[in-house]
């Protein structure tokens, strides 16, 4: 597996080694905001007039998701949409952004259907040229709800469809609240692995 570290200086980062992946595993710690600096730079790798955007949060809600955006990126992208998993709908209103809720977090098949009619949709609708991101936040908060065997099969069949689709997903790790053998069997789904450093540094396992 091959490695390129990248400095914490402040820089937009040189992410093109990931061009050619469909699914990363973003490991950052939950705490310090280096892990969603880094996915809003994953999100718009393709400018947001070609990209369409797909979030599916445990950790946020839909008006603070569109809020990072907008403050990260500044412009809205093609299609933007949030499955909101625990977190309700609140505080889209006005965006431009489609919400889907779905209350109860152990409710993987739920999630995956949402996910998957948000996804097709967004696939469907996207015109040649155009581009499709997810961003999955996050598994940490995925293994509250569900053991890693679970997880796992809802992961494959997830990452599946963003390669199917022709997209591109980022799915958030929080390396310190897990042992290295769960670390170790999720690495296994993805194609390319980002580690972000207490510091903001960061290096691509492929």
């Amino acid at each position: 597996m091959s490695e390129r570290a990248g400095a914490a200086d402040g820089a937009m980062p040189d992410l093109s080694d990931l061009s050619e992946v469909s699914n990363v595993l973003l490991l950052a710690p939950s705490l310090g905001g280096h892990g969603s600096e880094l996915c809003f730079d994953l999100l718009s790798q393709t400018p947001p007039a070609e990209t369409n955007v797909l979030v599916t949060s445990y950790t946020q809600t839909p008006g603070e998701i569109v809020d990072d955006w907008d403050d990260h990126v500044g412009t809205a992208p093609v299609r933007g949409g949030v499955v909101s998993v625990g977190q309700g709908e609140d505080g889209a209103e006005g965006s431009s952004w489609a919400v889907k809720s779905v209350e109860n977090p152990s409710d993987l098949t739920g999630v995956g259907i949402e996910l998957s009619e948000f996804l097709s949709g967004i696939a469907s609708a996207a015109e040649e040229g155009e581009h499709v991101a997810v961003c999955f936040n996050s598994i940490t908060s995925l293994l509250q709800y569900a053991d890693l065997q679970r997880a796992f099969r809802f992961l494959h069949v997830v990452t599946g469809r963003i390669k199917t689709v022709g997209g591109v997903g980022h799915f958030h790790l929080d390396p310190d609240a897990h042992d290295a053998q769960t670390v170790a069997t999720l690495k296994g789904l993805f194609d390319a692995v980002v580690e972000v450093e207490d510091d903001g540094s960061w290096a691509i396992q492929q």
